[in-house]
């Protein structure tokens, strides 16, 4: 059965957010990504934080408020928190998701010979005003309140939510579609081309029917056909990374 989210998050405050921001803050470039991971997943799991961030992106035109923000080699958040909040949260997801490469965006607008001071300005510039007009949102919550949220703050977060999961099935649908395009044209034997394609061609069916308890059995399938035929391959294994993050997030 389909897990309900607003009802198994936790609603116990703003800690662990907090600190997981610290930690992205304060660790080295190397660990970034981890560290962004664990924030991301800070929010996921507290209902309070999900629906402040669901108001927060309301609205909110990513693409043109991230080109106001860049210009000549330069990244300036914008002077309004929310919608500082949500640029950044998209930011980290795309980060997280593979659509942005961390060291090209530091290198873009954060630029440093050295990759861990880029990662120090990105950190300075972004992350330490991010954590605190989140919790300055947090704790002030009214504000939301002047947004026009058809059915509340929670209306927003199903809305949001709706569309996360929408452009995740999307990448997921798209990664499966090249996974079966490569095994077209390497994969000799037609016997084991057609079982490999087979544990694919199941995790459509689940994906294309919102069968959420058969995703998961259906992705273990293509998790150890890949892992079978492609576990050396880099451009394989990272098409398949992108499926396995769009795969939890569907269905968690």
């Amino acid at each position: 059965m389909r897990r309900n989210y607003l009802e198994s998050m936790k609603s116990d405050g703003l800690g662990e957010f907090l600190t997981a921001c610290e930690s992205l803050k304060n660790c080295k470039y190397v660990l970034a990504e981890s560290k962004i991971t664990a924030l991301l997943k800070s929010i996921a799991d507290n209902k309070q934080l999900y629906s402040m961030f669901a108001a927060s992106l309301y609205g909110f035109d990513y693409s043109k408020t991230f080109g106001l923000c860049v210009n000549n080699g330069s990244f300036v958040l914008p002077t309004e928190p929310k919608k500082a909040i949500a640029l950044v949260f998209r930011i980290l997801m795309d980060i997280d998701s593979g659509k942005i490469e961390l060291r090209n965006f530091l290198e873009a607008y954060f630029y440093s010979p050295m990759i861990n001071e880029s990662y120090a300005r990105f950190c300075l510039e972004v992350i330490t005003p991010f954590r605190s007009y989140c919790s300055d949102l947090f704790t002030h919550p009214m504000s939301l309140q002047e947004m026009p949220l058809k059915g509340g703050v929670e209306g927003a977060y199903e809305e949001v939510n709706g569309k996360f999961r929408a452009d995740l099935k999307t990448d997921a649908l798209d990664c499966i579609a090249t996974l079966v395009d490569i095994a077209d044209s390497t994969i000799t034997g037609a016997i084991e081309r057609a079982e490999y394609t087979a544990c694919l061609n199941g995790l459509t069916r689940a994906i294309d029917g919102d069968d959420y308890e058969n995703i998961i059995s259906a992705f273990l399938g293509v998790k150890y056909a890949v892992a079978y035929f492609f576990k050396s391959t880099k451009t394989v294994m990272d098409i398949y990374k992108k499926l396995e993050y769009d795969i939890k997030h569907i269905a968690g």
